[in-house]
């Protein structure tokens, strides 16, 4: 496990996307609560009320980032750059009321690698959102999805890290289910095609982010690693923004609430759910539950714009889905 093992600070927020480290069990605690030790032999410890409702809340949450992005009328670029720029608002004074010393420590390859880290997460809000404007919702949210496969890949080339047998096979049914969600959209339209294109390179963009938040945050917190990727990020989206003469505002007041919606509700309520959720449950769980990004997404679209995936969505999607679920839970250790 010594390859895999990533140490995560208790008060570190996990990064957008599914947590890929090797599982411990379902629902097996990595910590007892409260007395920062494991259980006695790496037994079971009954979950609280409160953890499952919190990773069921996480769940809803990140589940309406699509959602919120459907409904709004904003630019990708526009939307990605408030989602990321409220976020650093909210983040940014506990950030540097706690971090301020490591700040100061951090060098200029610690700057590089942020620099790049940013480059991947700017990138990938905005093809992912771009793509939600030529596919549906379950497409993009279920290809989105897939870059615990991608992260496998690099953190083979540049971590040295290795998979299983099973984890391989893992591999093979989600391409599978990924090869079938893009095969029945091309049926559809080429531009249904060109959004999952665009979801797959969010899966890979974010894929970057992750693996460079590997390496950062042996040095620095994850909330020291989000606070200040997110701002380069939000940078890097503004300079994206000014050759195209997009401004950033004005907005109707129904826009200012989806922009702040997606920073609150995805961004920060989702994602530190999770993180608050690994005091009592493995990162794999965690990893499990961001699975149903894409199921509550779907149902949502559904509902909300009567946007009924096809078969070919929900056959692929239940490949992707299958695969990811095997993976995270039995192909993280190698042979």
């Amino acid at each position: 496990m010594a390859r895999f093992q990533v140490k995560v600070p208790r008060e570190q927020t996990a990064p957008p996307g599914p947590v890929i480290f090797r599982s411990v069990g379902p629902f097996r605690c990595s910590r007892a609560p409260g007395d920062g030790r494991g259980p006695p032999n790496g037994g079971i410890v009954p979950l609280p009320l409160i953890t499952l409702l919190g990773l069921l809340v996480a769940v809803l949450a990140v589940g309406c980032s699509a959602i919120l992005i459907r409904l709004s009328d904003a630019p990708a670029l526009v939307l990605s750059f408030y989602r990321l720029a409220i976020s650093v608002a909210l983040l940014a004074v506990p950030a540097l009321a706690r971090e301020r010393e490591t700040l100061r420590r951090l060098t200029g390859r610690d700057w590089l690698l942020l620099a790049g880290s940013a480059v991947c997460l700017a990138l990938h809000f905005y093809v992912w959102i771009e793509s939600l404007n030529f596919t549906t919702v379950a497409s993009s949210t279920v290809l989105v999805t897939s870059s615990p496969f991608i992260v496998l890949a690099l953190g083979w080339r540049l971590l040295g890290e290795r998979t299983n047998r099973i984890g391989l096979a893992a591999v093979a049914i989600g391409v599978a289910g990924g090869v079938i969600v893009g095969w029945g959209d091309f049926r559809v339209s080429g531009s249904a095609l060109y959004g999952d294109l665009l979801a797959f390179l969010g899966a890979v963009t974010v894929s970057g982010y992750t693996i460079a938040g590997r390496i950062a945050r042996q040095k620095m917190s994850t909330t020291l690693y989000t606070t200040a990727v997110y701002a380069l990020a939000a940078a890097l989206l503004w300079l994206m923004m000014l050759p195209r003469g997009i401004p950033l505002a004005p907005y109707p007041p129904r826009e200012w609430a989806l922009f702040a919606a997606l920073a609150v509700i995805p961004t920060i309520l989702g994602h530190n759910l999770f993180n608050w959720a690994l005091r009592w449950v493995s990162a794999a769980t965690v990893s499990m539950c961001t699975l149903g990004e894409p199921v509550i997404a779907s149902a949502l679209a559904w509902i909300l714009f009567r946007e009924a995936p096809g078969w070919a969505t929900v056959v692929g999607g239940i490949l992707l889905m299958a695969g990811i679920a095997l993976f995270v839970r039995y192909g993280a250790q190698p042979d």
